[in-house]
């Protein structure tokens, strides 16, 4: 890749970003994405565009988050901001400890390949530069992160153990009620069938001082079908009776009755008064919605609880300790964020997501391996003389200045990023499916496994693609030597990679 072809990429990701940060002051302003840009604003009761923010600069927010304490980014946006701010630091620590390797070969370089180790010349000592800036740079990274890692500990323990977070002259309290509770799944049949007295016997014996009360998860598949109903002509009726109202405002005195037919979308069947269609199905649902509510909670329990504590460190204690002898009852774990819980998974048995989670792993696995034939197929555009020697038939295209600064630009990368994309949301839907109870941890699954996908197939596969693709017509080439030589031309596709991150 030519110098020229990885300025367009950069220039490129930089147009982009320009137009975003353009985008976000206009968007901000808006009135109608106050939820969006403020949503602490609104929740603390401030006014969303308090100290002029509808008339600040796109650059603002950065200002503001620099000159700000660490407090009062805990304060204003939780512990998860001031942790981004740890390792963001820590991110450009790390860059600034980096060492300057400059080329000062007699030969000249218009390629990017003098950022890398191509330029070396056999034998040459200025390889071992290479090697000790690499070995400089692990050790730099791992020290700052580990110090990151201290860092952002004693954030956490802090938040837990203050009940409140000042800032300013503003008192908020952070105490949850997750703190105080735990997920107990796998809970053995009761023999009369009472589990919520199961529960509470059973934690109130091993934590008599400190246990409060237990809510025992149900099937509402039902419940929630005839709510979804209910609320459905709820909203239906309001809307009716706030037309009906402006058009006595701007019609007749009397107003006029909005009217829809009960068909499908609205558009076939029975004429009707909207108002009135609307109160009578409410009033039909409601007794229906309680009915099936005690239903639910007499015959639908699951094997799955909620048992909260009066206090936090016994709640932490029981989250961390064996309360049966078989591994397969009475698992006790932190309890998540109530819009956190991925109800449908708390059902799922003990040995359910045992065989689960095996499967996801072979599906994973399978599709490292198998996937190598894409990210095969993506490395053959990465360097345009491996295009030209499988398909020599496009050299005359790829030699025109405009189509080679584009492949080389823009194509892998972005085929790769697509490709990698839908790969994540495959990945996050494996995860839920083994059974895992929370979003959070869900996502932490997904991400553990999308990590070995890119190093096993991102880095791995594609240098080792690059270099087999280099080689097609080679004979009796020898592993290492055929690594060495080939695999330094392959580093321009991570420097055009990384930026258009």
């Amino acid at each position: 890749m030519d110098f020229v072809s990885f300025l367009t990429s950069s220039w490129a990701s930089f147009t982009i970003f320009v137009i975003l940060m353009l985008l976000f002051p206009w968007l901000s302003r808006k009135p109608g994405n106050d939820v969006i840009y403020y949503p602490n604003r609104i929740l603390r009761g401030l006014d969303p565009f308090e100290n002029g923010a509808r008339t600040r600069s796109p650059f603002a927010w950065i200002r503001e988050a620099l000159s700000s304490s660490e407090e009062d980014v805990i304060a204003i946006s939780s512990v998860d901001t001031a942790v981004y701010f740890v390792f963001l630091t820590t991110v450009a620590a790390t860059a600034n400890y980096a060492p300057k390797i400059n080329s000062t070969s007699n030969r000249t370089f218009t390629h990017l390949n003098a950022l890398t180790m191509a330029h070396i010349e056999p034998n040459s000592p200025r390889l071992w530069a290479f090697v000790i800036a690499t070995y400089w740079v692990s050790f730099v990274t791992y020290f700052l992160l580990w110090k990151a890692y201290k860092r952002v500990s004693g954030l956490r323990a802090a938040s837990l153990i203050t009940p409140q977070v000042r800032a300013a002259s503003l008192i908020t309290p952070q105490v949850r009620a997750e703190q105080f509770s735990v997920l107990v799944r796998d809970i053995p049949p009761s023999p009369e069938g009472r589990r919520k007295e199961q529960v509470d016997t059973y934690f109130k014996t091993i934590y008599p001082e400190s246990f409060y009360r237990s809510m025992v998860v149900t099937e509402n598949k039902q419940v929630n079908k005839i709510w979804v109903e209910l609320e459905g002509y709820k909203k239906k009726l309001a809307h009716a009776e706030v037309v009906y109202a402006v058009s006595k405002k701007t019609c007749k005195p009397e107003g006029t009755r909005p009217i829809n037919k009960t068909g499908l979308f609205g558009l076939s069947g029975q004429k009707v008064d909207t108002i009135e269609y609307c109160n009578e199905k409410i009033h039909e649902l409601i007794p229906k919605l309680e009915a099936e509510q005690k239903a639910t909670l007499r015959d639908k329990q699951q094997a799955s609880a909620l048992v909260f504590f009066t206090s936090r460190v016994t709640a932490a204690a029981a989250a961390q300790s064996l309360h049966a002898p078989m591994v397969d009852t009475w698992t006790v774990m932190d309890a998540p964020e109530p819009g956190q819980i991925i109800w449908t998974n708390l059902t799922k048995s003990f040995y359910e997501r045992q065989i689960r989670q095996y499967v996801v792993y072979i599906i994973v696995l399978s599709t490292i391996v198998f996937s190598m034939i894409p990210i095969g197929f993506i490395t053959a555009f990465t360097t345009l003389k491996n295009l030209k020697n499988l398909l020599p038939f496009l050299e005359p295209i790829i030699d025109r200045d405009g189509i080679r600064t584009v492949l080389e630009a823009y194509l892998p990368q972005i085929a790769l990023k697509v490709f990698l994309t839908v790969l994540r949301r495959f990945l996050l839907f494996l995860s839920k499916a083994e059974g895992i109870p929370s979003e959070s941890h869900a996502i932490r699954a997904a991400s553990g496994k999308y990590f070995y996908f890119v190093v096993l197939n991102v880095f791995v596969g594609v240098t080792a693609g690059g270099t087999v693709f280099s080689t097609v017509k080679t004979q009796n080439c020898s592993f290492l030597p055929l690594l060495g030589t080939n695999l330094p031309a392959n580093a321009t596709f991570f420097l055009t990679y990384v930026a258009l991150q």
